[in-house]
């Protein structure tokens, strides 16, 4: 379970010997499980709590007291400077968090919690962080440093936590918060900086790992950035870090008492014992079901489902089949029966798909296939002078869609017995199927003794489809024929056609002389078929133009007279343009057209002037 942790490193105020700053950072760290550490500027990377690195700072040649820029003993922990090192050089004559302005590169302190630590709030109080100054006196510039947040070494984006200036000067330089880190800029005559990090409510954000690094100076001055080498930049020290989270040690899992396994118990297995099964047209195909596995008292659920054969409309192949199946302790098999119906029809073998359910399956589904059985014809007697024979009393037959044709079938010979003919129907133009123009029909006609003849219905369907006369196949089996013993019925198409009508379109009113124009007869309503119509030229009164003389029309059709011509239009067809031609220097005038009998609609009449 997890457990609040809190402490701090360093101190609130500036150190006042080596020892002291050994004692609240190194020594302080090595006691919580911090590590300390320093990257300079070749990379290289300085663990601060290792002996040597600890005892370079006790050194006589690290006291410079004549350097305000010493390793700290007046503000913080640093890392080697730019130009001596600190820690594992014994020369150090820096200590701040340095960075080059020659190089673009910076110097980095790495304060890493232990990995079972997670850290969700932490104050940081800089020293040396300095505002710019007089020039020519201390930094040109202002100082600039960067906190970056890691956790287990990946950098945390910063969008998880609020970052919060506490000493801000009168006018303060903010915190620049961005996506790799949080950027502070040194606003205070004394040099000082406080800040805090703390994760935001509801994130779950956390982190182990502080990284300060430099950067180059803010709002530098002109003589600063005119120098070609800078030995002076941005530096900083941290002197406290004041933090609280979370100890994550997981609490050991105590070693559970191990519990017998117990023996197992096999579940039942049901699965079909064959993958398909064949049954004649009419019979009971019975249907085994085997169980593997475990031996009590058990069931499984069955059940047919249409493939080719149906179990239900007019001519139904099967019956359906439903059910569970109980298996009694230590049974194996179990069976149920599918019973196939018989029909007149000749077709193919059709399918019935068994499956299983409510239980483990092994194998599903099978298929049951029902194969069709022909109808054994009546042994036909040896022919006596009585016998019957069988004929449709026309050859030809006719009937409107929609309607019912009723069918004579003449018997003769012997009218004293009893007798059958089958009798059915077989596509010709028409068809029964996808879209029926009739309903087959495949059935026996019985004579009872003294019956001549019989009529059987054959059932025509409408359409909204205009079409020409379709026709059925009408034939007799089963018996001595007569003629006709095949015949033919006609189912007339009794949709009402729409009319057609008639008119002129679009047509040159003025044609200038020795030039040419057309004109437009259009056709609307119903154009599925063929169709014609006169157009007529009114008789010309005193001077006016006459065909074929002052002009001529072009008919694609042919057959112009002085008083028109004839337009005909193939099925589809919607539009028919002619051509007026006004040869050059005859008589001028208006040519007016029209129609002759027939459907005429819209314009009826149009004029054309020859000029």
């Amino acid at each position: 379970m997890a457990t609040s942790f809190n402490g701090s490193l360093g101190q609130t105020t500036n150190f006042s010997t080596v020892n002291d700053l050994i004692a609240k950072w190194a020594t302080a760290a090595q006691n919580k499980g911090i590590k300390l550490s320093g990257v300079a500027f070749d990379g290289v990377e300085t663990d601060y709590l290792s002996p040597a690195a600890i005892g370079n700072l006790t050194l006589a040649t690290n006291e410079n007291p004549k350097s305000w820029l010493s390793y700290g003993n007046t503000a913080g922990i640093g890392v080697p400077a730019s130009y001596a090192g600190w820690f594992t050089d014994v020369n150090k004559i820096r200590a701040e968090i340095n960075y080059d302005p020659n190089t673009n590169q910076s110097q980095a302190l790495k304060v890493k919690w232990a990995d079972n630590q997670d850290v969700t709030s932490a104050t940081i109080d800089l020293s040396t962080l300095s505002s710019k100054k007089t020039l020519g006196v201390g930094d040109q510039g202002n100082e600039v440093g960067l906190m970056q947040v890691f956790n287990n070494g990946v950098l945390v984006p910063t969008s998880n936590f609020t970052f919060t200036r506490l000493n801000a000067a009168v006018i303060p330089k903010p915190l620049s918060v961005s996506a790799d880190g949080v950027t502070f800029t040194g606003d205070r005559n004394d040099g000082t900086f406080q800040f805090k990090v703390e994760a935001k409510p509801l994130t779950g954000a956390a982190f182990d790992e502080l990284r300060f690094s430099a950067k180059a100076y803010d709002s530098a001055s002109a003589a600063y950035l005119a120098t070609p080498f800078k030995d002076d930049s941005s530096d900083y020290l941290v002197r406290s870090i004041q933090y609280q989270g979370m100890d994550v040690t997981p609490t050991p899992t105590p070693t559970p008492t191990p519990t017998p396994t117990p023996t197992p118990i096999l579940p039942s297995v049901f699965q079909f014992e064959q993958g398909s099964y064949t049954v004649d047209e009419g019979g009971v195909a019975t249907i085994n079901v085997t169980r593997t596995g475990g031996t009590a008292a058990a069931s499984i659920n069955y059940a047919t489902v249409n493939g080719s054969a149906r179990a239900g409309g007019t001519a139904p192949d099967y019956t359906v089949a439903a059910g569970a199946l109980n298996f009694d302790a230590g049974q194996t098999i179990a069976s149920f029966t599918v019973s196939s119906l018989n029909d007149l029809l000749f077709e193919s073998p059709e399918t019935v798909n068994l499956v299983l359910s409510g239980g483990n399956i092994g194998s599903n589904p099978s298929i049951l296939t029902i194969n069709n059985v022909v109808p054994t014809p009546t042994p036909t007697p040896t022919p006596t002078p009585g016998q019957n024979t069988f004929s449709f009393s026309a050859a030809a037959y006719s009937v409107n869609e929609g309607s019912t044709a009723p069918i004579t079938i003449n018997r003769g010979g012997d009218l004293s017995i009893p007798a059958t003919i089958s009798f059915s129907t077989g596509d010709g133009s028409a068809r029964a199927g996808t879209t029926q123009d009739y309903i087959r029909v495949n059935q026996g006609v019985t004579f009872a003794p003294g019956q001549a003849s019989a009529q059987v219905p054959v059932q025509t369907l409408f359409d909204s489809r205009l079409e020409p006369t379709e026709t059925v196949n009408l034939f007799l089996t089963g018996g001595n024929l007569a003629t006709p013993s095949t015949a033919v019925l006609g189912i007339v198409d009794s949709t009402v056609a729409p009319p057609t009508f008639f008119s002129y379109s679009t047509s040159a009113s003025r044609i200038n002389d020795n030039t040419s124009g057309t004109f437009t007869i259009n056709r609307t309503g119903n154009t599925s078929g063929t169709a014609s119509i006169d157009f007529l030229i009114a008789a010309p009164g005193g001077r006016q133009p006459v065909n074929n003389k002052d002009y001529t029309i072009t008919n694609p059709f042919g057959g112009v007279t002085t008083n028109g011509g004839t337009v005909n239009f193939n099925p589809g067809q919607t539009s028919a343009t002619l051509t007026m031609n006004n040869p050059l220097g005859f008589t001028r005038g208006v040519v007016n057209l029209g129609f002759g009998a027939g459907p005429i609609g819209g314009q009826a009449s149009t004029a054309i002037t020859l000029l």
